[in-house]
């Protein structure tokens, strides 16, 4: 049967075994305890978190596409820029051309029919109407009066000889 060391050897493993599981039960409350807090801080600072991230992007999303829209502006009017400078240099140059003496004095015989001292001006005149009637056109459409510059013509002429 049994001896009384073997019921006290029972009694102590039943006081072990017991022992064991009230303190299985206490260590699962506590884990269950520390779990919910966790989730009682974490949902509240998750969602406050998601609505920060939210709030940040719906801000700045504006300022994003505006910060695009002016590097792109940036590069047109850098190309603007460009080509402006182009523009400059060709203008400076033909700026150059037409402040020479020899463009000066090019366009003061073409236009105005001036000549050197040693040179012989002549004129070619056509008495027919239909050249009369296109001399008048040319005179309406660049605004030159014939009759001024015949006279302006003669009166010069008079004076050199």
């Amino acid at each position: 049967m049994y001896s009384i060391l073997d019921i006290l050897r029972n009694g102590e493993d039943l006081a072990k075994a017991g022992k064991d599981r009230y303190q299985e039960k206490i260590s699962k409350r506590i884990r269950e305890k520390e779990r919910s807090k966790i989730r009682k801080l974490i949902t509240p600072t998750t969602i406050l978190l998601i609505l920060f991230i939210l709030i940040f992007f719906i801000i700045n999303t504006p300022t994003a596409t505006e910060i695009l829209n002016q590097r792109e502006e940036i590069k047109a009017l850098q190309n603007e820029l460009e080509q402006i400078k182009i523009a400059n240099q060709e203008l400076r140059k033909k700026i150059g051309i037409m402040s020479s003496d020899e463009y000066i004095e090019e366009e003061a015989r073409r236009k105005f029919g001036f000549i050197r001292e040693n040179q012989t001006a002549y004129v070619v005149v056509n008495q027919s109407q239909n050249n009369e009637g296109d001399s008048k056109n040319n005179q309406d459409k660049f605004g030159i009066k014939y009759q001024f510059w015949e006279n302006f013509a003669a009166n010069y002429w008079s004076l050199k000889h």
